[in-house]
C-alpha cells in the first residue's frame, strides 16, 4: 500500500513513473511533479498538517457593560481682573505714568489730568470757608450782647423801670440774633461743602490702581482731551488666571465645585480646581462655562487651553485589540476567533469606541472567545492553528 512507503519511497516512485511518461523531462521537474503527485494522492490533510502549525496569539474575550471615553472641551484663559480704568471727569491729559507691559502696584498713581484750575476752586472754597466761619463767630457774639441786654430789660421791666415796649423790642431782637447765627452756620456749612467739592474733584484728577497688575493697553497720551468715562489704560491682574471653558449640558452636571482637573496649554498639563458652573446656557452652542482657577503661573491670558473630561457610557461589548481587526463590507470591521476544535472562524463586529491600542465593539461575539489578537493576515477561515495566550505568543515570535 502507499501509506506504508516512506517518503522517499513515494517521492521514487512517482519519478520512475512520470519519467517513463515523458523522457525528455529533466531529472528537476520530474522530482517537482514527483511531489505534487504526493500531495495530490496524500489529499487536504497533509495541507492541513502543514498549516497547524501556524502560531496565532489570543486573547480570552469579557463581556462589559459599559465603558470609560473622554471628550476634549476648548476654552480660553481669562484674567482673574480686568478693567478699562480712566476718569470720572472730561479735561486734559497732564501725564501717564506707564506704558505697555509695566508692572503697577495696588494704589499707584497711574495717570492725572491738568488740575491748575481745580486748584483754584479749591482755593476759593476754602477762603469762602473762612470767611463763613468768621460771619458766624460774629453773629454768635452778636447773639450774646442781644442776649445780655434782653435779660437786663426783663429784668428792669419785673422792677417797673422799662416799658413795655423796651422789653418787647430786645426780646424780638434776640430772636432775630438767634437767626442770624443759623444762617451763618447755615453758610459756614455750605462753604464747607464746596471746599470737600472742590477737594474730590481735584483727587479725581488723578488716576489710581484698583489692585496690583499689568498694563494691557495705553489708549491715550500727554495733551489729549478726554470725555466722560473715556479709558486710560487697561490693567489686568496677571497673578490670578481664569480658565473659561464651554461644558456641554449633559457633561456639565458631573462637574463638582471644587474638584482638580488636568488644564492642557502648549502640551502641558496644569492643575485647576473648578469654582462654578454658570447657569445659563449659550443660546447658540447649546453649553454651560465652567470656570476654573487655575494655580500655576506663566499662562497667558488669553490663550487656548483644552479640558478632558471622562464620561461613561452604557454599553454592551468587548474591549478588542486595534490589530485584531481587518476591514469588512458595509463599514463593518472583522475578527477572527478559534473555537474549540483550534479552527479559525470569522466574526463581524461594530467599532463604537476608539483609543490608542484598543477598540470597544459589539457584534457576533460571545464571553469566553479566544480572539485572534494580531497576525489576521496570516489566517483564513477553517484554517487549524495553534493558540497561545498573547504573553506566550509574543516570545513565541
Amino acid at each position: 500500500m502507499l501509506t506504508s512507503l516512506t517518503l522517499s519511497d513515494e517521492v521514487k516512485m512517482c519519478s520512475m513513473s512520470t519519467s517513463n511518461m515523458i523522457p525528455h523531462l529533466s531529472s528537476d521537474i520530474l522530482k517537482a511533479f514527483a511531489v505534487l503527485g504526493l500531495l495530490f494522492v496524500t489529499g487536504p490533510g497533509f495541507m492541513q498538517t502543514a498549516r497547524a502549525d501556524t502560531v496565532v496569539p489570543v486573547v480570552e474575550l469579557k463581556t462589559e457593560t459599559n465603558f470609560e471615553t473622554s471628550r476634549l472641551l476648548a476654552g480660553t484663559t481669562v484674567a482673574g481682573r480686568s478693567s478699562q480704568l480712566g476718569f470720572k471727569r472730561t479735561g486734559e491729559v497732564a501725564r501717564v505714568y506707564f506704558d505697555l507691559g509695566d508692572q503697577v502696584a495696588v494704589g499707584e498713581l497711574i495717570a492725572e489730568l491738568d488740575n491748575t484750575a481745580l486748584k483754584v476752586v479749591l482755593q476759593q472754597s476754602r477762603a469762602a470757608k473762612d470767611v463763613a466761619a468768621a460771619n458766624l463767630k460774629s453773629q454768635v457774639a452778636e447773639r450774646q450782647l442781644a442776649k445780655n441786654t434782653a435779660t437786663r430789660i426783663a429784668r428792669l421791666h419785673t422792677d417797673g423801670h422799662a416799658s413795655k415796649q423796651e422789653f418787647d423790642e430786645v426780646k424780638l431782637g434776640l430772636q432775630a440774633r438767634d437767626a442770624q447765627v443759623a444762617l451763618a452756620r447755615a453758610e459756614l456749612k455750605r462753604a464747607e461743602a464746596a471746599m470737600q467739592s472742590a477737594q474730590v474733584a481735584l483727587d479725581e484728577s488723578q488716576l489710581f490702581a484698583p489692585f496690583a497688575g499689568v498694563v494691557q493697553a495705553r489708549h491715550v497720551d500727554e495733551g489729549a482731551q478726554l470725555g466722560m468715562a473715556q479709558a486710560v489704560v487697561e490693567l489686568i491682574d496677571t497673578a490670578r488666571v481664569e480658565a473659561h471653558v464651554a461644558v456641554p449640558v449633559d457633561l456639565s452636571v458631573s462637574l463638582v465645585p471644587e474638584s482638580v482637573h488636568q488644564l492642557v496649554w502648549a502640551g502641558s498639563a496644569y492643575p485647576a480646581s473648578l469654582n462654578s458652573v454658570l447657569p445659563k446656557v449659550d443660546p447658540v452652542t447649546r453649553t454651560q462655562t465652567a470656570v476654573f482657577n487655575i494655580e500655576a503661573q506663566g499662562i497667558p491670558v488669553g490663550g487656548l487651553i483644552k479640558l478632558e473630561v471622562a464620561e461613561k457610557v452604557e454599553a454592551d461589548g468587548y474591549w478588542l485589540p486595534l490589530s485584531s481587526l481587518t476591514q469588512a463590507d458595509r463599514g463593518l470591521w472583522a475578527v477572527y476567533v478559534v473555537n474549540g476544535q483550534n479552527e479559525i472562524e470569522r466574526r463581524l463586529v461594530d467599532v463604537v469606541y476608539t483609543e490608542a491600542e484598543r477598540v470597544f465593539a459589539r457584534g457576533t461575539l460571545s464571553s469566553g472567545d479566544m480572539l485572534v489578537a494580531s497576525g489576521a493576515q496570516r489566517v483564513v477561515p477553517g484554517q487549524t492553528v495553534t493558540p497561545v495566550p498573547t504573553m506566550q505568543a509574543q516570545n513565541a515570535y
